[in-house]
């Protein structure tokens, strides 16, 4: 499919408006208090288009924490830092049927890397000569490939989760006991639930996105941001793994890679073409946005973005 720019714009304007319906379905996330915080009723979309293109809609200057989402930034930095041999043989690649904060997500190791447990160890993979530089040099990632100077870090989301991430505790004890790594937990863990409290807003995420649906190349200068062997690799994460145990429904109903987060945005990549972040906070009952789905999957139905079209 060549992308029509036009047709593009019409259809993302009448998909928001027949989604408007789902607008108050769902909750949002309430077992990190601070995530209850939000107007419930916000909802925004950007599209980043190849060639730089773009299409806003809604709340576009929002910030809202990355949860899960950041997730993807882990798994680049890990196979950056280490070599996709070396993380593959601690965490694994397959979709977990079991909640993504679930103990059974590990056996010998994660299941995926969008687990949380998958997630802590890709943050323990991260180098650097101490946890301030390690931190750093994630949030220097994320405001390289978003193109943001002013990507934040949202203090009260983080001190919210800390205070409520028994669970996380839990799953980082077992995969040190099992010789995951052999870091302490105010390295790993902290950096972990740091990584889900960056605040971005839909345009940043959209803007990551166009990079990997670019090849992992700079929109602007052509640049390579991403080694391209890490994008394929993170995109077949995100189509398998990045929507939590429904991840397989959405294959079939969308079908391209995503990576949902607790927050409410969902980061979607469509190769070649463009990067699009949406963000509703009412969730379904597996924690994706609830109008979120509705719309990628009525762009995909009406614009033909199945990879399997």
């Amino acid at each position: 499919m060549i992308l029509d720019f036009k047709l593009l714009n019409e259809t993302v304007e009448r998909v928001i408006e027949s989604t408007e319906e789902f607008k108050t379905e769902g909750n949002v996330a309430t077992y990190i208090p601070e995530l209850a915080n939000v107007d419930e009723n916000n909802f925004g979309l950007a599209i980043v288009t190849v060639d730089g293109k773009t299409i806003l809609k809604g709340d576009t200057e929002l910030r809202f924490s990355m949860q899960s989402i950041s997730k993807v930034i882990s798994l680049i930095m890990a196979l950056e830092d280490n070599g996709a041999d070396y993380v593959f043989e601690r965490i694994g690649c397959e979709c977990s049927p079991y909640a993504f904060n679930h103990v059974n997500t590990i056996t010998t190791k994660a299941a995926n890397p969008f687990v949380n447990a998958g997630a802590i160890s890709t943050t323990a993979m991260i180098k650097g000569r101490d946890k301030e530089e390690k931190f750093q040099r994630f949030m220097d990632r994320i405001k390289k490939l978003s193109g943001d100077q002013g990507v934040t870090f949202l203090e009260k989301v983080y001190n919210s989760e800390m205070e409520t991430t028994d669970t996380n505790r839990a799953l980082f004890y077992i995969l040190r006991s099992k010789g995951i790594f052999d870091l302490e937990m105010d390295d790993v863990l902290n950096r972990y639930v740091a990584g889900c409290s960056v605040g971005v807003n839909v345009v940043n995420l959209a803007k990551i996105a166009a990079v990997l649906a670019n090849g992992g190349k700079c929109l602007e200068t052509g640049d390579q941001l991403v080694e391209e062997d890490y994008v394929k690799i993170t995109l077949a994460q995100m189509f398998t793994s990045g929507m939590y145990e429904e991840s397989g429904k959405y294959q079939m109903t969308i079908g391209f890679p995503l990576k949902s987060g607790v927050s409410g945005g969902i980061m979607g990549v469509v190769p070649g073409k463009f990067g699009i972040c949406t963000y509703s906070p009412r969730l379904d009952a597996t924690g994706n946005s609830l109008r979120g789905i509705k719309v990628l999957e009525g762009l995909s139905k009406e614009l033909g973005l199945s990879l399997f079209a």
